[in-house]
């Protein structure tokens, strides 16, 4: 069985772009093979038959991104069949350049240096701010799906899913401060811990967190609040609907007028 070295060159916030540079230049002059992804969260989600593709082969793989219970989620949400005994991951938000080399090296003791590059790109127009659901820890009470406006969430047959993760609006991560088993995890997030997917959660913290977030953001009544929100979302893709019906309409007589 080969070794890979994964690199995602993050196009969020949570790591200066200099280290990011540095990182590269270090996997490049150790001559060694590893591909480097313009955005993990990106490909997961917009091109996960790519995702797929480069973690399903049966080769051991080292990862260099963010916390590793957030990339497993992350490949999970892309329908990756990991083997979680062939990933490895290289947390850069703790550890200094020298570290993730000593680490890098460690990883490929014994293999024979092969010199090589590629690079997946993935949409960088979209800034991939989304959620991913930890369903060791959900209990499907749907809460999140209840809360969120922009249809993000499907609640069915029992089971919350991530379904439209472009709905979810840019750095906003309130449906994972509310949610009671601290299930839903944004990658992206730059203040880290468990909303980041920390893979060390301070239970008895979060709790804590989560009723003041709760109190803050829903108030006390909290089913009267995730009812209004349902009602508000409703609204909101009823116009949506309306508004795309129009557009169509419109369409639709200018190129009749055309004919």
């Amino acid at each position: 069985m080969g070794k890979q070295v994964i690199f995602c060159n993050c196009l969020g916030k949570i790591i200066e772009p200099t280290r990011l540079v540095e990182i590269e230049k270090l996997l490049l002059t150790s001559g060694i093979k590893f591909s480097k992804l313009t955005d993990l969260c990106g490909i997961c989600a917009t091109r996960k038959d790519e995702a797929n593709r480069i973690f399903s082969i049966q080769e051991e793989t080292l990862v260099i991104a963010c916390y590793p219970r957030a990339i497993k989620l992350l490949l999970n949400h892309s329908g990756v069949n990991l083997k979680t005994n062939q990933l490895s991951v290289i947390n850069f938000r703790g550890l200094s350049n020298d570290e993730i080399k000593n680490q890098v090296h460690s990883f490929l003791s014994g293999e024979s240096i092969i010199t090589s590059f590629s690079e997946i790109e993935c949409d960088k127009e979209w800034p991939a701010w989304y959620p991913v659901i930890d369903y060791s820890r959900c209990t499907s009470c749907g809460q999140c799906a209840d809360f969120c406006l922009f249809g993000v969430y499907d609640k069915s047959d029992g089971v919350v899913k991530v379904l439209n993760p472009k709905e979810c609006k840019n750095n906003c991560p309130a449906c994972a401060r509310i949610c009671p088993q601290t299930a839903i995890v944004f990658p992206r997030y730059e203040l880290g811990g468990a909303i980041a997917g920390s893979d060390s959660i301070d239970e008895m913290a979060e709790q804590q967190r989560q009723l003041q977030d709760v109190d803050s953001i829903l108030g006390s009544d909290i089913y009267k609040a995730l009812e209004l929100r349902k009602t508000k979302r409703q609204s909101i893709i009823s116009n949506e609907a309306m508004n795309k019906a129009l557009e169509e309409r419109e369409k639709a007589m200018q190129e009749k007028q055309e004919i």
